[in-house]
């Protein structure tokens, strides 16, 4: 209490005087309530033992009592004036670093450069924050440093990963994915396999997958076998990212002995995959083994094949593909065209040109799209008609594939249709009749 007084004394500031006054009245009142009612407690027994004689088990008694009371008082005194310094001196409590954090985060939603990158004042808050007694404010410090860079944030981030708290825990595996530090993959990966909560082990395995880093392929293939749904959803994802021919291979063994869910996952995890390197041994395991769920009585299924197989950039899934146009599903239908055209495969030009009378709209749309990335002009004709189709944006990718295949004759077409009442169609006639003034210039 003397030293509070003291530090009021040399505020010259009456505003700030005032402030830490109003602070500190709570805990003085506690100190002083508790001090009072020790001391007249104490006064109490000794008016007690005055008044005549009592056995020794009740003197005892009387003792005892006096004792724990000046005991829980002595405790009372030093918790609250711990209380009473920390608000004197300028150290937050818990609920007003929760404030202040909170302040931080909604700076950062709102400035794409972070409050903690311009202030290392906020980092190093945030970082001593990590020591705080409330899990919420450690998980709400360790959310704001995902935003932060440097050695002592990872350090401080990897560190929380053995917080006792599974939202800290989780909160602190998520931002090192996003920082992306090289020294996170080690720490993730142990804890991965003895963390209980399945939300962390998504969290970590989602991380390890943006971290890029080989050592995490076999801890991810068991996470295949997780008893937690999610968690080998997550797992699917993480290994198609990192790719390799021990990530696809575990991948091809799961594809046909998991649930509908997990298959969509692993399907496409298999295109990423593929899409990564130069068509080897594995991924022509992975190209056949798409083709083959090409005919999966599940349309979803069959609409993520044909998806991944475009990615996969191998010529062996043309014929497949073109059999795709003809499925009873037009998402699967979409998805065979749109692959298509990222193929090159002039074989599928006559049924593309077929798919453009087509009643769905969406159709219309990636054939126009597939015919443009093919480039033959072959189309041309066809792709003049549906500069004037009813839908806009089949419009707009008519006019875009007429300016990849960069055929002169497509320039009086497109030049009525500067006047479309669609602006978005205008930009890309105008950009389009650009770049065949560029073509026929050279």
């Amino acid at each position: 209490m003397f030293i509070a007084i003291f530090i009021l004394s040399l505020q010259s500031n009456r505003d700030s005087t005032n402030s830490i006054a109003n602070r500190i009245k709570p805990p003085l009142k506690m100190v002083s309530y508790t001090a009072a009612g020790t001391i007249y407690f104490n006064g109490l027994i000794l008016i007690v033992f005055s008044f005549g004689s009592f056995s020794e088990a009740k003197m005892k008694v009387l003792l005892v009592s006096s004792l724990i009371s000046m005991v829980l008082s002595l405790i009372a005194i030093v918790y609250t004036s711990i209380n009473l310094l920390s608000n004197v001196s300028g150290l937050k409590t818990s609920s007003e670093k929760l404030v202040y954090i909170s302040d931080l985060l909604r700076g950062q939603e709102g400035n794409p450069i972070s409050p903690l990158k311009q202030s290392e004042k906020d980092t190093q808050f945030c970082i001593k924050s990590l020591d705080d007694e409330n899990p919420e404010v450690r998980a709400i410090a360790a959310e704001a440093l995902g935003q932060a860079r440097g050695p002592e944030v990872e350090k401080a981030l990897l560190e929380l990963l053995e917080d006792k708290n599974s939202r800290v825990r989780i909160t602190a595996a998520r931002n090192l994915g996003r920082i992306g530090t090289e020294n996170a993959a080690e720490p993730l990966i142990k804890r991965l396999a003895v963390d209980k909560d399945p939300v962390f082990r998504a969290c970590a395995i989602e991380s390890l997958g943006y971290l890029k880093d080989k050592r995490a392929i076999e801890p991810l293939i068991k996470s295949l076998d997780d008893k937690v749904p999610e968690v080998r959803l997550v797992a699917a994802r993480a290994l198609g990212i990192l790719g390799g021919d021990k990530a696809e291979e575990s991948l091809i063994g799961k594809l046909n002995k998991s649930s509908p869910e997990l298959q969509k996952q692993i399907i496409l995890a298999l295109g990423n995959s593929g899409s990564k390197k130069a068509a080897g041994l594995n991924s022509k395991k992975a190209t056949g083994a798409l083709i083959y769920k090409l005919r999966d009585k599940d349309p979803e299924l069959r609409k993520c094949a044909a998806e991944s197989l475009g990615k996969m950039e191998d010529p062996e899934s043309v014929d497949p593909l073109l059999e795709c146009l003809g499925d009873t599903n037009p998402e699967v239908r979409n998805a065979a065209a749109y692959s298509l055209g990222t193929l090159r495969a002039e074989k599928a030009i006559d049924a593309l040109l077929g798919m453009l009378t087509e009643e769905d709209s969406e159709l219309r749309i990636t054939a126009v799209y597939a015919l443009g990335n093919i480039g033959s002009r072959k189309a041309v004709d066809a792709l003049l008609k549906t500069l004037d189709d009813s839908n806009p944006w089949v419009r707009r990718y008519a006019a875009e594939a007429l300016a990849k295949i960069g055929d002169q004759k497509a320039t009086a077409p497109l030049v009525k249709n500067l006047n479309d009442p669609d602006p978005e169609v205008q930009w890309a006639t105008a950009e389009a009749l650009r770049l065949l003034d560029k073509q026929n210039s050279r």
